[in-house]
């Protein structure tokens, strides 16, 4: 590798200090740096840098004096032949500046943490490629050599240039704080509650572009937990600032590549147009390859507001007392037992003959499970029709049970609180503008996590945010801090009565400033000092109790669940039973049709009607006349009874008047025979 070559002469990582000190040749005397001289100039060189990246050009004898002398007076860590960029400390020796500037090539000098350390073993000119300040970028560079000392100007002076310095006690200082006395900067940032609340602007010429300039004319814009920290940092640090609205769509922007970045306030960043970007930016990898990312000042969680589980009152209720699998089992059954008798009566002339239709069958079996038809012939199918009917007295009691219990009390959606249920509940997510980077907010490498992308709808405004809620199968993306919720985007008030906070994070992240390199100390000094005060935690809990309203910490509570009272069975639960009954009529109403149909043939329906009206009435009237007559051979026999009652009683009246005539004629016979 070219880094390799540049810096690869020994390949050896010495781990500490004192170990590498052993293996180290005794100092030579007579070197023209002195040992207090090689101290001071280590301090003042590497203020920040723990270890250090090494490079020395072919031994020679006085630069060899000079590194043993070097090393025996730096106290930490260094490496021989090998860079790593958490060395951010870079010293090199040689006896020539070319060599220097051709080393050059292969330090970070774009990094406004880098600190370098020249050590020139010859003199010096003044055209020297070293003193080219493009070479050194944002870094921090002293160049020592026999002819002078110089050090490179602060970082946040343009143009920067070398000063020469008498002694190694002016070389570079420590300049964590500054004073940019009333120094005009660019500043962007973005509407984001709570952060920030920044949102009227006007048009304004900035540099020959026409840019959208915040106004932040009134304290209610001004506000925000982020705002609060820049105005603390800007009365800190003494500057002005102008506060733009990044262009496009693109909030912060999107990576291209290890080396292009696109659009939003990166994007400005790196083209030098503003100094400082705030607005919930992410220190994240991406972030922190392309721009400086000061000390974070928050941490952050990412969340989905989901919709909350719904009382289970739907059209299927009926089938949930048995799962998906027993119904099956049970359709199953029912058309193997169908099958089964069908064909049996057909090869069994004993069998009931109605078997041999597979609807018939099939309609006695449902009746006979159900208890509700019990028909006298069952020759020859007596033990698998009341085996069938005993599996249907079981199946039946623990369905009416289940439901009973299941109607009858409260019951819930399954919660969603996992990325698996969010999956298998089938929601989808989005957000206003573009569609987020999918590797910053989600962990791409979960089997679960890395779907969520694929779920994602984009959403144009609010109206259609509010359609997206009220069609259902939608979740709210956003962040939480200090356990409260924020939206990504606004939300109605109304919109979050029915959703409440998943309780898997979708991640971590941090909050800070994105900044110049220049900038990147004494931001990070002072935000450092603003956490240890407990000023940062202040503000954030001053503008949640300002800005939180009641539907932010509503969606925390978890309340689903019986309320004690009696639950009223409505209409929907039973709705697939009526349906059932509709059905049942429409098709006994079609098959009425179709049997009319088959009897009419070519006549049309309404003849046949004529015809069923017309022989119900010649029945009608059979019938009546048919009764008529029965009536009358009734009265005529009742009448036929009385005449033959009436000569039986005058036959009675004869005989007892015959009899008493007889009596009397004896009775005068026996009286004379006496006599």
């Amino acid at each position: 590798m070219r880094t390799e070559s540049i810096f690869g002469i020994l390949s050896l990582i010495v781990i500490s200090a004192s170990a590498g000190r052993e293996n180290m040749m005794l100092l030579e005397s007579g070197t023209w740096i002195t040992e207090e001289n090689f101290t001071t100039m280590i301090a003042k060189s590497f203020l920040y840098a723990r270890c250090l990246n090494i490079y020395l050009s072919e031994p020679i004898y006085d630069a060899e004096t000079l590194f043993h002398r070097f090393i025996s007076s730096y106290p930490n860590e260094y490496l021989l032949g090998v860079r790593i960029y958490d060395c951010q400390g870079y010293f090199l020796l040689g006896p020539t500046d070319k060599e220097i500037a051709k080393a050059m090539e292969g330090v970070p000098s774009s990094i406004s943490t880098t600190e370098i350390l020249i050590i020139i073993n010859g003199e010096l000119k003044n055209n020297s490629e070293l003193f080219d300040v493009s070479l050194y970028g944002n870094s921090n560079a002293n160049i020592v050599s026999k002819s002078g000392i110089w050090t490179l100007s602060e970082n946040y002076l343009k143009p920067r240039f070398f000063v020469k310095v008498d002694s190694y006690e002016d070389l570079m200082y420590d300049f964590d704080m500054i004073n940019l006395r009333g120094r005009e900067l660019q500043v962007s940032t973005v509407y984001r509650p709570p952060v920030c609340y920044l949102n009227k602007t006007v048009k304004r010429i900035i540099d020959g572009e026409e840019e959208d300039i915040y106004l932040a004319d009134n304290d209610a814009e001004k506000d925000g937990m982020e705002i609060k920290i820049f105005l603390l940092l800007a009365e800190k640090l003494n500057f002005t600032w102008t506060m733009r609205k990044p262009k496009g769509t693109y909030r912060y922007g999107r990576r291209v590549n290890a080396t292009l970045w696109n659009g939003g306030m990166i994007q400005l960043l790196r083209e030098k147009k503003i100094d400082l970007a705030f607005g919930n930016i992410w220190l994240t990898q991406n972030h922190n390859e392309f721009v400086n990312m000061s000390e974070p000042w928050y941490q952050l969680s990412l969340h989905f507001l989901v919709p909350r589980p719904q009382p289970i009152t739907n059209f299927w209720a009926l089938t949930r007392p048995f799962s998906v699998g027993v119904w099956l089992l049970l359709l199953i059954m029912l058309f193997a037992n169908s099958t089964f008798l069908c064909i049996r009566a057909r090869l069994d002339p004993k069998f009931p003959k109605r078997f041999r239709s597979f609807f018939i069958t099939i309609t006695e079996l449902i009746g006979r499970l159900l208890g509700t038809w019990v028909p006298r012939n069952i020759i020859n199918a007596r033990f698998e029709l009341h085996l069938w009917q005993s599996i249907g007295v079981v199946l039946v009691t623990a369905y009416s049970s289940s439901l009973a219990v299941r109607l009858a009390n409260w019951e819930y959606e399954d919660r969603i609180d996992t990325i698996p249920q969010f999956l298998e509940a089938n929601l989808t997510w989005g957000r206003k503008g573009a569609q987020p980077y999918s590797y910053d907010y989600f962990d791409m490498d979960d089997p679960y996590a890395s779907q969520l992308p694929s779920r994602y709808v984009p959403v144009k405004d609010d109206d259609e945010t509010h359609r997206l809620i009220e069609r259902g199968k939608f979740a709210i993306l956003g962040k939480t801090i200090d356990l409260i919720f924020f939206p990504e985007d606004d939300i109605k008030d109304e919109d979050l009565e029915d959703y409440r906070l998943m309780k898997q994070s979708l991640g971590r992240f941090y909050s800070s400033f994105a900044v110049q390199p220049w900038l990147l100390r004494p931001f990070t000094t002072i935000i450092l000092w603003l956490k240890e005060s407990g000023i940062t935690h202040y503000h954030l809990t001053d503008v949640l109790r300002r800005r939180t309203n009641f539907n932010l910490f509503e969606v925390l509570e978890e309340y689903e669940g019986s309320d004690g009272n009696a639950k009223s069975l409505k209409l929907t639960p039973l709705g697939a039973g009526f349906m059932m009954l509709i059905v049942g009529l429409l098709i006994s109403t079609v098959v009425f049709f179709y049997e009319l149909k088959q009897a009419a043939d070519s006549r049309s329906i309404r003849e046949v009607f004529r015809d069923i009206q017309k022989r119900r009435e010649e029945w009608k009237l059979s019938a009546y006349k048919k009764k008529c007559q029965r009536e009358a051979e009734f009265v005529d026999l009742n009448s036929s009874n009385m005449n033959i009652d009436l000569l039986i009683i005058r036959s009675a009246r004869r005989s007892v008047s015959a009899l008493d005539i007889r009596n009397n004629a004896f009775s005068t016979n026996y009286g004379s025979h006496s006599n």
